[in-house]
């Protein structure tokens, strides 16, 4: 095959195709640590979904594969889902359990190798997370969440890399490059690099643009012409993160890195990107702490694999009997009321809370109700809203009548 530098735009085309069509036989593996971690939430009847946001949003493959279903026609969304947190939520517990579990068993099975590459990746690629969203919140603030979810995904494509191509792929990685370098070798020497591969990732999952584009783009030195877009915000923020070079534990090799890219790209200084770097190390620490107590757990993967299996089934056969609008039925809801979003979150005792979003989708004023009590007016003027045309008053009723069922 020749190299991926002689390629023309239409080969390119076809290139990702191809990859395309060879991923249906491949996939990309969960971590065992995060399937283990899931395993112990499903175990302690008193996890709730932020618990479980937390293991998920580190691990790139569950992370998408959450994104990518939320932002299904089914849940119908009014704009992107595009953080993790979110994505659990719509959710809820039960279905969150199943597709957590049941993407690790279907991913469970790989080569010794891929996995210690897929391992090394894993831990860097939370740092990364980390350290794009300390960086996104001094340049984006409001992006600061989907930042981390580009800073996961960078080399998500890595471990597939050494399955796909083999011995040609893992001549380079070994040598442990910088990235940059690792990047152009790959161009000169391969048939297609980890970015086409990565690219060919966040189309199949289907990503909203500001999560998909930074990530295509990462390689790309940014453009001051850019647009305001948030796929363009993010993308100076993922080129930074992905360039940084990284020791074998994950930390920056530099106090502070590289800061004429960072003064040019991002209009930081050394000293802003090192406590934007010290921040996500204190995060990253926080992070792996999540992981303490499973190493026995995880020193065998066919046993894992047997574990999970167990639980799923559990979580299976507890659903039978159930029809399927009750299984599906959204516990989660937006409307608008007082002439802007709100979003109604469900909970088992027959009550709820409705939040007051703001033009991002970000949790504002809120306030608890019992469901039998309330209705559409009273919770507007619990917000302190006025009543406009455009109120989803029906829509509102309908659900309180169903929570209060």
């Amino acid at each position: 095959m020749k190299p991926r530098a002689t390629l023309t735009a239409a080969e390119v085309t076809a290139l990702l195709g191809t990859l395309d069509r060879r991923l249906d036989g491949i996939g990309i593996e969960t971590q065992p640590q995060v399937a283990a971690q899931i395993l112990e939430l499903t175990c302690d009847p008193n996890a709730g979904l932020t618990q479980y946001a937390e293991v998920i949003r580190t691990d790139a493959a569950l992370s998408g594969r959450l994104l990518r279903m939320v932002n299904s026609a089914f849940f119908a969304q009014r704009s992107p889902v595009t953080t993790v947190d979110r994505a659990c939520v719509l959710l809820g517990i039960g279905r969150l359990k199943a597709v957590a579990l049941g993407f690790y068993l279907s991913r469970a099975a790989a080569a010794s190798a891929s996995q210690t590459i897929s391992r090394e990746v894993w831990g860097q690629s939370v740092f990364r997370a980390c350290f794009a969203a300390e960086l996104a919140r001094r340049v984006c603030p409001m992006l600061a969440s989907e930042a981390f979810v580009v800073g996961l995904m960078l080399d998500a494509s890595l471990p597939l890399m050494h399955k796909m191509l083999g011995p040609p792929f893992d001549a380079i990685y070994s040598r442990r490059l910088p990235p940059a370098k690792q990047f152009r070798i790959e161009t000169e020497m391969l048939p297609f690099t980890h970015v086409d591969l990565v690219t060919t990732l966040v189309r199949r999952w289907r990503l909203p643009e500001v999560l998909a584009k930074p990530v295509e783009w990462h390689h790309v030195h940014p453009s001051e012409t850019e647009s305001d877009a948030s796929g363009h915000r993010l993308h100076p923020v993922a080129y930074f993160a992905g360039v940084v070079d990284l020791a074998d534990d994950g930390t920056l090799k530099q106090h502070a890195p590289m800061p004429t890219i960072a003064a040019s790209v991002l209009g930081m200084t050394g000293d802003e990107v090192g406590n934007a770097a010290r921040a996500a190390a204190r995060e990253y620490r926080a992070v792996l702490a999540l992981f303490d107590g499973v190493a026995d757990a995880v020193a065998h993967i066919d046993s894992l694999a047997e574990r999970v299996h167990a639980e799923l089934v559990e979580l299976v056969d507890a659903e039978t009997g159930r029809g399927f609008d009750e299984a599906c039925r959204a516990r989660t809801m937006c409307f608008n009321l007082g002439g802007g979003p709100v979003e109604i979150e469900a909970e088992p005792d027959g009550g709820g809370t409705i939040y007051m979003l703001d033009s991002t989708g970000g949790r504002l004023a809120s306030y608890r109700f019992d469901a039998s009590r309330e209705t559409p007016d009273s919770l507007r003027s619990a917000l302190g809203l006025e009543p406009t045309p455009n109120d989803e008053t029906e829509g509102v009723a309908r659900f309180l009548r169903d929570l209060a069922a």
